[in-house]
């Protein structure tokens, strides 16, 4: 299990908020629909890293739809972890055997791969045929900048995506209490062993300090602070 040790830094201006629940799973895995057997197995990315002309009946089109999130996963008795939930739509053809998945972390240049195969008896009548491919095993951290790509084994040029991703750190509310001068921070779909680190600041190039830290615990069931205020300043820092 990657530990998470990042420290990250959120910037949430009052008028726009733009939050995200993280869905939670028990088990992470690969699936196909329409009924295809796939099967998964880690790859170097080395061997299908050099790509050649696709044959001229194969359409660039045939991979397409990569759609990325993140996800929690928890099981019960032991911490929870991030996870990439990233889905793909492939058209089955006779020239291709396959998917390989690959992410670059752009913070540590570390990479990981996976190569996806399915069994047809018979290619030829799947071709054409639509599959939804969802693989969620690649582990992350909180606020991770990742690069993704999805190319079809064999690697022809031209027929890959491509996506870069930031990693959610959780769902984050806020709430301007005017009369009081106090700014309420929740957080919620939050790692358990995950604390977060909260000022108010004035945003420059940095943020520059406006106030004492509040810590939120990640192992608290409570995950909120109150944050005084003399005057309303232009962004919350969050740790």
């Amino acid at each position: 299990m990657i530990s998470i040790h990042v420290q990250i830094l959120l910037i949430f201006f009052f008028w726009h908020s733009d939050c995200h629940i993280i869905s939670r799973i028990e088990e992470c895995g690969l699936s196909c629909s329409q009924g295809i057997h796939c099967k998964s197995k880690p790859s170097s990315g080395i061997f299908n890293s050099f790509c050649h002309d696709a044959p001229a009946s194969l359409s660039s089109l045939v991979l397409k739809s990569m759609k990325i999130s993140t996800v929690m996963k928890c099981v019960q008795g032991s911490q929870c972890s991030l996870h990439l939930n990233i889905k793909g739509t492939l058209s089955l053809d006779e020239n291709i055997r396959g998917l390989e998945i690959c992410t670059l972390s752009l913070d540590t240049q570390q990479s990981q791969c996976i190569s996806v195969r399915f069994a047809r008896k018979n290619p030829k009548m799947l071709n054409g045929k639509k599959v939804q491919i969802q693989y969620n095993c690649f582990e992350v951290n909180v606020a991770q900048h990742i690069y993704v790509t999805m190319k079809t084994v064999p690697n022809y040029c031209e027929v890959k995506l491509r996506q870069e991703y930031y990693v959610e750190a959780g769902k984050f509310e806020y709430n301007v209490d005017r009369a009081r001068k106090i700014i309420s921070v929740n957080v919620s779909s939050s790692l358990r062993d995950q604390d977060y680190y909260i000022r108010l600041c004035h945003k420059w190039f940095a943020c520059e300090d406006a106030g004492a830290f509040a810590v939120i615990k990640g192992k608290e069931s409570l995950k909120s602070v109150s944050l005084k205020y003399s005057q309303l300043l232009p962004c919350l820092c969050i740790e």
